[in-house]
């Protein structure tokens, strides 16, 4: 049976109190220009903060406990990847780090005529076995090869996230800590966790959403320094629909006003449509 309307009331109230508006959410991934994987990013990040206030407000214990920490930590592991994935891939797909990321060397069998074979065979058998040959080639990594920890370490030499000190004064190795935020989120099963031995600790979640902020800053000011497009969505959306009227306007006026041009109409509007917009 739910819970009473003044009490859920109360519950969302206390949930809500605290948290950003929506307009904060879009400025922290505005970077993001991808509107349906922006959408739900920000309902994630905006997901997992409600939950914290959820169980932090009924004083979760024990298991109820384990499970908010697990949860905020698988979470944030996969902002964190989601973000980097898209960065990288969509900023920064043109380096050279990139490229070390995307291919490896693999090797590759040689095709050498049947004559030419047998006797590369009778000279090269060993222990009984025949001899393959083949040479190293460069080969495309499936996606699902590509691992967090190596696109952690080309953002870190692309000096899209770098080392910092907390508000403490201590250092952050920040590549290794995401590294192991993520190591957590792939062990978030019971058998793997029983195999590993990992105990999920809260400092660990707490880390995971502390280093959040600073991720997303860093992100932001690596795209500014290397003048990467990072529109505004709102901004998007105004350029289009001045683009569209005037666009309209361009096509009706100069049958009005013969005198004028049509590029007097469209030049401009073109230009403020590729405006880049950045904050701060």
């Amino acid at each position: 049976m739910p819970l009473s309307e003044k009490v859920r009331d109360e519950i969302y109230d206390y949930c809500q109190k605290h948290l950003a508006d929506e307009e904060w959410y879009e400025t922290q991934f505005e970077f993001i220009q991808d509107e349906m994987l922006r959408k739900r990013l920000i309902e994630e990040y905006k997901a997992i903060r409600f939950a914290y206030k959820l169980y932090e407000g009924i004083g979760a214990e024990n298991e109820n406990l384990i499970f908010e920490i697990r949860y905020q930590i698988f979470a944030y592991a996969s902002l964190y990847e989601a973000v980097l994935h898209y960065v990288l891939y969509t900023y920064y797909a043109d380096t050279q780090e990139f490229h070390k990321l995307q291919y490896h060397n693999m090797p590759a069998r040689i095709d050498i005529p049947t004559e030419q074979l047998a006797l590369l065979n009778s000279a090269l058998i060993h222990n009984g076995e025949s001899i393959i040959p083949y040479h190293i080639q460069e080969r495309k990594k499936d996606d699902s090869q590509v691992r967090f920890d190596d696109k952690c370490k080309t953002a870190e030499k692309l000096g899209i996230i770098h080392k910092f000190k907390d508000k403490y004064g201590a250092d952050v190795d920040f590549s290794s800590e995401l590294i192991e935020i993520y190591s957590y989120r792939n062990a978030i099963h019971l058998v793997a966790e029983q195999r590993k031995g990992i105990t999920y600790e809260l400092e660990l979640s707490k880390k995971a959403y502390r280093r959040m902020q600073p991720f997303i800053e860093q992100v932001q000011e690596k795209l500014k320094s290397d003048k990467k497009s990072i529109l505004s969505p709102t901004w998007i959306l105004i350029c289009t629909v001045q683009f569209h009227i005037t666009a309209v306007f361009g096509i009706i006026a100069p049958n009005i006003f013969p005198s004028l041009r049509c590029s007097t109409f469209i030049d401009f509007p073109l230009r403020m449509r590729c405006k880049r917009i950045r904050r701060g």
